[in-house]
């Protein structure tokens, strides 16, 4: 079962015009430029190479790469290869995460077995706030309208979890009373979770609550897999009208139905098996990899297509056919999607090229 974190606000990017002059007897022209469209594969040895962490905007990833002792963070511009280093960390990296407003990341790492930290670094790599935790497996829910808060849900070696909200400012950590593992804020105040019976359970009844009002909980939708949050639109994956389907469904901000469509399911040890997706509503896409049947799932590549959907258009179209199922991260303005378990790969959703950022393997000689 893969875990979903996903988080994501847009970034619009200027057209340039650049003016020049001409003889005075002639009119003046313009000539119009526009961001580049090719995606270069950067000079980034692959001994050095860690992954790429995610978008800082529609031109620039964040990359993170091994030195002599030490991890570094740099800027990569994907169409020019320029790099500008960022931060460095002697520390073990666990955790990196982007902040959604792009201008920041949280660095979890440790110094040792009995030392970690939480940091957050703004992009110019600036070292804006940090706090000392004890090492342990933690997940992480950033606010999407408050950047100042955070949800960290920590988990023991027998998987009990405690979900605190951390005030990044004071440095407070909140013990939060939930009945489940993984939060999702909704607002600056309101979040939502996923209610199971048993830990084992396929599906489970999704709840709001406010946490300035721990008596305040509203049944939000009943009978679903799992859920995401993005910009106030919330989709939740349900069961379909028969076993070899499940449903897609976009919710408004009020948790009205919009749009819905139905996929086959695939299914796993664990229950349904759900593929890698990724929402950005901002410009009306959804991608994510669908199974061409219903079927147990197997450990063999080009099982899926990679679908995107307009659900305000209520249109899904294909993009690839045959491909992997692997992580995937669309860029602010729609155009570009970051793919597979490094976020090594780009694929141009208009063009439908696939191009590596890292020099691959199989391409050296």
């Amino acid at each position: 079962m893969n875990k979903k974190r996903i988080f994501f606000l847009i970034t619009i990017l200027g057209l340039l015009f650049l003016s020049y002059g001409c003889e005075s007897e002639k009119a003046p022209t313009k000539k119009q430029t526009s961001t580049p469209d090719t995606i270069k594969t950067s000079n980034i040895k692959s001994k050095e190479f860690q992954r790429v962490v995610g978008w800082i905007d529609d031109n620039h990833v964040l990359v993170q790469l091994k030195g002599n002792k030490k991890m570094t963070f740099e800027s990569l511009n994907v169409f020019t290869n320029k790099r500008k280093p960022i931060y460095e960390t002697k520390n073990v990296i666990s955790e990196v995460l982007i902040s959604p407003n792009r201008d920041r990341f949280l660095l979890y790492s440790a110094a040792n077995k009995n030392e970690a930290s939480l940091e957050v670094i703004s992009m110019s790599g600036a070292l804006m706030y940090t706090k000392s935790v004890k090492p342990q497996n933690i997940e992480f829910g950033w606010n999407q309208d408050n950047q100042d808060k955070m949800f960290l849900t920590t988990f023991d070696t027998d998987w009990n979890y405690q979900v605190f909200q951390w005030d990044i400012l004071s440095g407070a950590l909140t013990k939060l009373n939930t009945d489940a593992p993984f939060v999702a804020w909704y607002s600056d105040n309101l979040f939502v979770f996923n209610q199971k019976a048993s830990p084992k359970d396929d599906k489970g009844d999704l709840y709001l609550e406010d946490i300035r009002d721990k008596q305040m909980k509203s049944l939000i939708a009943a009978d679903i897999y799992q859920f995401m949050v993005s910009a106030n639109t919330l989709l939740t994956m349900e069961p379909s009208d028969t076993e070899k389907e499940m449903t897609y469904n976009f919710r408004t901000i009020g948790f009205q139905s919009y749009y819905s469509y139905d996929a086959p399911r695939v299914y796993d040890e664990l229950g349904t098996f759900f593929p890698f997706y990724d929402l950005n509503v901002e410009q009306q896409s959804f991608l994510t990899f669908e199974p061409y049947e219903s079927k147990k799932l197997k450990d063999y590549g080009g099982e899926f297509k990679l679908v995107s959907v307009d659900p305000k258009a209520k249109k899904k179209t294909t993009v690839l056919e045959l491909v992997n199922n692997e992580p995937i991260l669309t860029s602010p303005n729609g155009r570009y999607c970051l793919y597979g378990y490094l976020f090594d790969q780009i694929i141009d959703l208009k063009t439908e090229n696939i191009t590596y950022l890292i020099q691959h393997q199989d391409k050296m000689y």
